[in-house]
């Protein structure tokens, strides 16, 4: 029973070790990409002109090379990630690349926001703090590149300050505004914190997001800026639990086996 006792405790040891020495080197390694539990599925649709080209997503990707990391093409509705957030535990440069934008006449600052909060738990908007804007929508050129540093162990999303206005539209959807009565907007009774303004996709240039820039939805067609983010150091993204859930699980198990050990 002992030596069945010690095993058990070395198996439960091991697998603690392990999961820390993946969870350390993931997050080393990698960015980590955050999806905070959004459950909805947001119809990206054409908008209200007749510029039906310009503001369908489906087609603005496949005009622009943008793909799914094994080259198929992107739908739009079903290959949404539910991300929010990226984090990174080490300081590192990022690049946005500014592919351009559909049909908008907006000119709106996009930057970079970080959240010093849990973002697993209640939404505080006092812990957004807003860059620099990186670019103004409608005021540069498409494809333009610009680079940016994240400091070590830093939650970090996206904004556009809508038109310049003041109202700041971020990936995390606690802090936007709920959406417009508009019978463009589907899914209206589902948006319990707010609309989400940007959709994220995982393509071959890393992740791909594309903005409705409109407070509360507009026509919904999240072409009007559309960006692709990634690491300038070659890292990928990898999509795990934050690092104090995986310390938590290996902890739990541990303990779990020292509690049996006892009863026994």
């Amino acid at each position: 029973m002992k030596k069945m006792s010690k095993i058990a405790i070395m198996m439960t040891a091991a697998i603690f070790l392990c999961t820390f020495a993946y969870a350390s080197s993931m997050l080393t390694t990698s960015t980590m990409v955050i999806d905070l539990g959004d459950k909805t599925t947001e119809y990206a649709q054409i908008g209200y002109s007749n510029n039906s080209d310009l503001e369908n997503l489906e087609y603005w990707f496949s005009q622009n090379g943008i793909t799914k990391p094994d080259g198929s093409p992107i739908n739009p509705i079903t290959d949404q990630s539910q991300a929010e957030l990226f984090y990174t535990s080490v300081s590192r440069e990022y690049e946005i690349e500014f592919l351009g934008i559909g049909d908008a006449s907006y000119h709106s600052p996009f930057g970079v926001f970080t959240y010093t909060g849990n973002p697993y738990e209640a939404f505080d908007q006092s812990k957004l703090s807003f860059g620099d804007p990186l670019f103004i929508q409608n005021q540069v050129n498409a494809d333009s590149t610009y680079k940016f540093t994240v400091n070590a162990d830093t939650y970090f999303g996206f904004y556009l300050n809508s038109n310049g206005g003041g109202t700041y539209l971020t990936t995390m959807v606690a802090n936007n505004p709920k959406p417009y009565s508009s019978s463009n907007v589907q899914n209206k009774s589902e948006y319990t914190n707010g609309f989400d303004n940007s959709l994220f996709f995982s393509t071959q240039n890393g992740y791909t997001i594309a903005f409705e820039d409109i407070i509360g939805g507009g026509d919904a067609d999240w072409e009007d800026l559309v960006v692709n983010f990634r690491p300038t150091d070659g890292s990928g993204f990898a999509s795990t639990p934050e690092p104090r859930t995986m310390l938590l699980l290996g902890l739990g198990i541990a303990g779990m086996a020292f509690m049996r050990r006892k009863k026994k």
